[in-house]
């Protein structure tokens, strides 16, 4: 009972710091909105999307926003390295508190921010157009949380080895623009040519968009879906042990 009480504690005390900026929940969900409003209708006069109606085109595009969202959780890092600057985190690691109880209430505030901001974001495409099934949107969310975590936990594990807003910047940046570009969240990677097909293979992010995709046309027995939940869930675990242990490393 201590380890869970002491998650919602720690918890609790990053959600407050949260909400004294509230403005970073509305940034956060500034990109994908802009997407949504200013970039989508392009599609309706571009090649294979022109023949579409409007909420086939806004099903196809919103499941790659909610991901581009939670791939944003990569960036989570940045007022983390500020905290091990002040000396905060070592101060958390010589108490009782599990370490990996440490990083779950920081990765639980990311995915709590992000689930508002998903939700935010879904309303505004049924004002658009979008039409989906109430199982689709809940199996969806559960996806985009997954790759919070995953995204969350590296960029942990990322500034417990770095410690350096800079190194972090350029391996983010380095990291995020293909990942994102390869994972079709803009169109399906279906209209890429045989090359782009061939690498997106290997970003686990395609996975989950298609995935999504397929959870919000209501094809539940596409095995598209496990493959995605699969792979997300894997990573997921592997990121979460790689900044426990980045954790465990800073306090030898």
């Amino acid at each position: 009972m201590n380890f869970f009480k002491d998650v919602y504690l720690l918890f609790m005390r990053h959600l407050k710091k949260g909400l004294r900026a509230p403005v970073w929940l509305l940034i956060g969900l500034s990109q994908p909105v802009l997407y949504l409003v200013l970039y989508m209708p392009l599609l309706k006069n571009m090649g294979n999307t022109a023949l579409m109606p409007t909420a086939e085109i806004v099903r196809i595009f919103v499941p790659g926003m909610l991901v581009i969202m939670a791939m944003g959780a990569l960036f989570a890092g940045f007022s983390f390295i500020d905290e091990i600057r002040q000396g905060l985190i070592a101060r958390w690691l010589v108490t009782p508190t599990a370490r990996v109880g440490l990083i779950l209430s920081l990765v639980f505030n990311q995915v709590l921010t992000l689930f508002l901001q998903s939700c935010i974001l879904l309303v505004i495409a049924c004002f658009l157009g979008l039409h989906v099934s109430f199982g689709g949107i809940a199996l969806t969310m559960a996806l985009i949380m997954l790759i919070g975590i995953t995204m969350s936990s590296f960029s942990y594990a990322i500034s417990l080895s770095v410690k350096d807003e800079g190194v972090l910047a350029s391996i983010t940046n380095t990291s995020y623009l293909p990942l994102m570009l390869l994972s079709g969240i803009m169109l399906p990677i279906a209209f890429a040519p045989n090359w782009i097909k061939t690498m997106a293979l290997f970003n686990p992010f395609y996975y989950a968009v298609e995935a999504s995709r397929s959870l919000f046309a209501g094809e539940y027995g596409n095995p598209i879906i496990v493959k995605g939940f699969a792979i997300v869930i894997l990573f997921a675990a592997m990121a979460l042990w790689l900044a426990v242990r980045a954790l465990n490393k800073m306090a030898v």
